[in-house]
């Protein structure tokens, strides 16, 4: 799904890009990407952008000022937290270090389009789909975790599933 992010938001997001990045880094707290080539800055532009799209797109509150490290929870919905993880590449796959790494309810995948402005929403998994499919493979940095693309669901079933949380629904992840 595309996601188009409105210059005024835009701007919101390569502000709260920049407070990420030099926070971080006076933390000591180093980048944990997988892609190389690429500033650190860009990393965390294009994470701001991938929140605001998945925010957008849920219809959550989102601040993308937000400051702190990151704690494996980027989004609520009522008790439902949410991940997102982002890739630079059309075809990059959800990747987390460990299995263990994944401590949110949900995580949804995103990857930058050619227009700085257009996020792709491509899928999410429960955690219960990626303890049960994600595949650990070596990408050239070290042993990680995937989720296939094809155990990916499709967005509107979650928009839906947190539809129903906030009426009320019972209806597990």
């Amino acid at each position: 799904m595309l996601i188009e992010i409105p210059p005024k938001d835009l701007s919101k997001c390569r502000q709260a890009a920049t407070g990420r990045w030099q926070l971080a880094r006076m933390s000591g707290v180093k980048n944990q990407r997988k892609d190389t080539g690429r500033s650190d800055d860009d990393i965390d532009y294009l994470g701001v952008r991938s929140e605001f799209a998945v925010a957008a797109l849920l219809q959550l509150d989102y601040e993308p000022s937000a400051l702190g490290v990151d704690d494996g929870v980027d989004l609520w919905c009522e008790a439902i937290s949410i991940d997102v993880k982002a890739t630079f590449h059309s075809n990059g796959r959800m990747l987390f270090k460990s299995k263990e790494a994944f401590r949110s309810s949900v995580c949804v995948l995103v990857s930058a389009t050619e227009k700085d402005y257009v996020m792709n929403v491509r899928g999410w998994a429960a955690s219960k789909d990626f303890e049960d499919h994600a595949e650990q493979v070596d990408l050239g940095k070290g042993l990680c975790w995937i989720l296939p693309d094809e155990k990916l669901r499709e967005m509107p079933d979650l928009w839906w599933r947190l539809a129903e949380k906030r009426i009320g629904y019972k209806q597990p992840m």
